[in-house]
């Protein structure tokens, strides 16, 4: 390509970036920091309900699971060591079942066969899964201090667990009181 070519393919590409960013400043709204925990409490596999809202100033990580899902109970072991590695103080782990038809008893007998160390909260309905437009599962949601998603993940392997956990430390420190 001659050098004349050169130049004006790059004015031409980079006219169309500097638009896009252009137009961007007035059609792209940048987030709002606006915290939208799940209005609705869920009931646990306990029978009790729990709201996310009760623990708002601690990092929140939800387990989205169900009992019929290979990958979901691959990622139970990696969820154990993390939740083990971490302050109670500051991180709550609740599973989040979605499974539509299987009875209580089923879900009980496989968080017991799982071996998972945290509580779980029932979606049978998948209103939170839809509120948080859960597309995949296992997926794993984090949110900081205040509320706010900060982390998501479809699937979970035990070569994750170092990373979750230096991230851990970061979103432990975040909007400490």
């Amino acid at each position: 390509m001659n050098p004349k070519m050169k130049t004006v393919l790059y004015r031409l590409i980079s006219s169309r970036i500097y638009l896009l960013v252009f137009l961007s400043f007035f059609f792209c709204k940048p987030s709002s920091g606006k915290v939208d925990f799940y209005p609705t409490p869920l009931l646990n596999a306990n029978g009790n309900f729990e709201s996310l809202s009760d623990w708002k100033g601690k990092v929140i990580v939800l387990d989205f699971w169900a009992t019929w899902c290979e990958p979901c109970a691959k990622a139970v072991p990696t969820i154990n060591e993390w939740k083990k590695s971490v302050s109670e103080n500051d991180f709550v782990f609740r599973g989040i079942n979605t499974d539509t038809s299987e009875p209580l008893e089923k879900i009980k007998e496989d968080m017991t066969r799982l071996k998972m160390s945290y509580p779980t909260l029932l979606d049978k309905d998948w209103k939170m899964t839809d509120f948080y437009q859960v597309e995949g599962i296992p997926c794993v949601l984090v949110f900081d201090r205040s509320g706010k998603i900060v982390y998501r993940q479809y699937g979970l392997e035990k070569e994750d667990l170092t990373g979750l956990l230096i991230r851990s430390h970061v979103w432990a420190q975040s909007l400490l009181p």
